[in-house]
């Protein structure tokens, strides 16, 4: 490699120069906070001030912060992670089922109707998500799902993004050939989708499953309109409620409740680990995915 910069053109190196300058940049941007959360668990809440940024604590430290989280009203904690990861998996899987033929159809089909779903299928992407939530809060009240795993995955399953990634995902990377073949040879519209499409569709699966999961997982306002009960409450909405009726991270409050920023800190790391896992595991058919559609010109 030095070989090779030494052989450069000064334009040449002063352009190198400044990619690694910026990626350089970006990485302590973005690591930075993440190494000090990192570390901050391990040191109580005193030696968050009077102890460098960046200094190591202990093992104790980090598993009297843990027990104080967890055991804290016989383990609650542990109860909205899994609320949390039900929603999540239940939102993921019923996003899939509703969006893959949605997007199938509209790619491969003329019918009536067809511009106009896909313009209001663009109009609910960009609408905000706090616009959508009393529409969906009023329809699971009359359906009588409020409080409830099911009306929460039905909230979290309305995912108008993965349909337009479908249809793209569809009408650019499958071939036409295969789709007309499978009709000379006598197939339904349901066989077309489920023998042809669907077994080519997995880099736009795991996409669709990778953005669903993310704005599932991490959606605090849809489960703090739709919950009310503390046993529902998600991850999320659970331990903002938390941190905040302890004070941890504002103003000291008067209370005995064993919630102060070492578990403030190991709170955040809970929302952020799952999210960082999932897409260190599933970044190969994410980027497959996100390419599929500039593969066909």
């Amino acid at each position: 490699m030095n070989t090779r910069f030494a052989h450069l053109s000064m334009n040449a190196r002063i352009g190198w120069l400044a990619i690694w300058s910026v990626l350089a940049f970006a990485f302590l941007f973005y690591t930075t906070p993440i190494i000090w959360l990192l570390m901050a668990v391990f040191r109580d809440e005193p030696g968050l001030y009077t102890t460098g940024p960046f200094s190591i604590g202990s093992i104790e430290n980090f598993t009297t912060t843990w027990n104080r989280l967890f055991t804290y009203e016989a383990f609650t904690v542990g109860r909205w992670a899994l609320n949390s990861a039900v929603y999540t998996i239940g939102g993921v899987t019923l996003s899939l089922i509703a969006v893959l033929p949605a997007g199938f159809v509209l790619a491969t089909y003329d019918f009536r109707f067809r511009k106009l779903i896909l313009v209001l299928t663009l109009i609910a992407m960009i609408t905000p998500n706090t616009v959508v939530a009393l529409p969906i809060f009023l329809q699971m009240q009359s359906l009588g799902l409020n409080n409830s795993y099911l009306g929460m995955i039905i909230a979290t399953a309305f995912f108008p993004f993965g349909m337009y990634l479908a249809y793209i995902y569809y009408a650019t990377s499958l071939p036409a050939g295969l789709i007309d073949s499978a009709r000379i040879d006598g197939a339904s519209k349901f066989e077309v989708f489920t023998k042809v499409a669907l077994p080519l569709s997995k880099p736009l699966i795991a996409l669709i499953a990778f953005f669903s999961f993310l704005a599932n997982w991490s959606n605090y306002f849809l489960a703090f309109v739709l919950l009310t009960k503390d046993e529902l409450y998600s991850l999320p909405v659970g331990l903002a409620v938390l941190i905040s009726s302890s004070g941890a991270l504002g103003v000291d409050v008067a209370n005995d409740i064993p919630i102060k920023k070492p578990e403030a800190i190991l709170a955040s790391l809970l929302v952020i680990a799952p999210v960082l896992v999932i897409f260190i595991l599933s970044q190969r058919f994410v980027r497959s995915g996100t390419l599929s559609g500039a593969e066909k010109g």
